[in-house]
C-alpha cells in the first residue's frame, strides 16, 4: 500500500532557478528509501516539500489527501520529521525529550501523564536506549541523540518518517546501529524516507534508492540502479563497482576508478 505519493512536484524561490523539477514517486509501507545525490541536489528541499512546508507545482498526498492542507497538529500526528540539528537549547533529560513527542497528540489542556510515560519507556526500550533516560540530552553522543529523536517520533501515531541526513554527524558504528534500527522499523510497516551522503550505506540497508541530480529524479529503483555510470553522473567521480558475496545476498562496494594510461 502506497502511503506517500508525489505527483509532478516542482519548486523554485521567486525569481530563482528551479530547485526541484517534475518529481514523481511513491513510498509504501515497509519501505526504507534513501535519497542520494551531491550537496545542492535538492534533497533537503524535497523533504520540506513532502512535509507541505514549501509551495510550488504538483502535489504531495498522504493516503490520498494533500499534505499542504493538513493543520500543523495533524501533520505532526501523521508525519515524523527528524532533522540533522535538533535545536534543543535547554537542558532536558533524554526521557523528557522523548516524552515531548506526545504533546501533538494531547488536548491543549493536558500534559503527558502515566500512559504517555509508559509509551516513552517502551519506545526507548525498543531502540535500546532506556538506560539513557536520566542523562541530560545535550551530553549524549550524536548517535544517542538521533535514537532519542527516533523514540520521540514513535510517541505519535506517525508511521511515515522523513529524516534529513540522520547519519551526518555519526561515526561508522553509530551509523550502522541507527540504520539497523530503521530497517527494523521498516519491517514493522513504517514508511521511511531518508537523505544520506554515503551511497554504500544506502545500498546496504535500503529497499529503494532515489537519486537526485540538479533537482531532477535521475534514478528510482532497487540498490542495483547504483552502478558506475550513475555514480559518475551524481558525484563526478569514476569508480569501479565490486560485489561482495554474503549468505543473504550480494552487496556492492565502490573503489576509485583506475586512471587512464596513455599509450602510443
Amino acid at each position: 500500500m502506497n502511503r506517500l505519493t508525489v505527483q509532478n512536484r516542482s519548486f523554485r524561490y521567486p525569481g530563482g532557478q528551479p530547485l526541484l523539477e517534475d518529481i514523481s514517486f511513491s513510498v509504501g509501507e515497509g519501505e526504507l528509501i534513501s535519497l542520494i545525490g551531491q550537496n545542492g541536489a535538492g534533497k533537503t528541499t524535497l523533504l520540506k516539500c513532502l512535509m507541505g512546508l514549501l509551495p510550488g507545482k504538483g502535489e504531495v498526498l498522504l493516503d490520498g489527501e494533500p499534505v499542504n492542507r493538513f493543520s500543523p497538529g495533524r501533520r505532526a500526528e501523521k508525519i515524523a520529521y527528524i532533522p540533522q540539528n535538533h535545536g534543543i537549547s535547554f537542558t532536558y533529560t533524554a526521557f523528557e525529550v522523548v516524552l515531548m513527542g506526545a504533546t501533538p497528540t494531547l488536548p491543549w489542556y493536558r500534559s503527558p501523564g502515566k500512559a504517555e510515560s509508559r509509551r516513552a519507556e517502551e519506545a526507548m526500550e525498543t531502540l535500546g536506549i532506556l538506560p539513557l533516560g536520566d542523562r541530560d540530552f545535550d551530553t549524549l553522543s550524536g548517535g544517542e541523540q538521533q535514537l532519542c529523536m527516533m523514540a520521540r517520533a514513535m510517541m505519535t501515531d506517525a508511521k511515515v518518517w522523513l529524516l534529513d541526513e540522520p547519519a551526518a554527524n555519526l561515526d561508522y558504528g553509530n551509523t550502522l546501529r541507527m540504520m539497523e534500527r530503521l530497517s527494523t522499523l521498516a519491517r514493522k510497516g513504517y514508511c521511511i524516507l531518508q537523505s544520506i551522503h554515503d551511497p554504500e550505506i544506502a545500498v546496504l540497508f535500503s529497499t529503494r534508492l532515489l537519486a537526485l541530480q540538479n533537482g531532477k529524479l535521475a534514478a528510482d529503483g532497487g540498490p542495483e540502479v547504483l552502478d558506475e555510470g550513475l555514480m559518475e553522473r551524481l558525484y563526478g567521480v569514476k569508480v569501479r563497482r565490486r560485489e561482495i558475496l554474503e549468505p543473504d545476498g550480494r552487496f556492492p562496494v565502490f573503489l576509485p576508478g583506475r586512471p587512464e594510461t596513455d599509450t602510443d
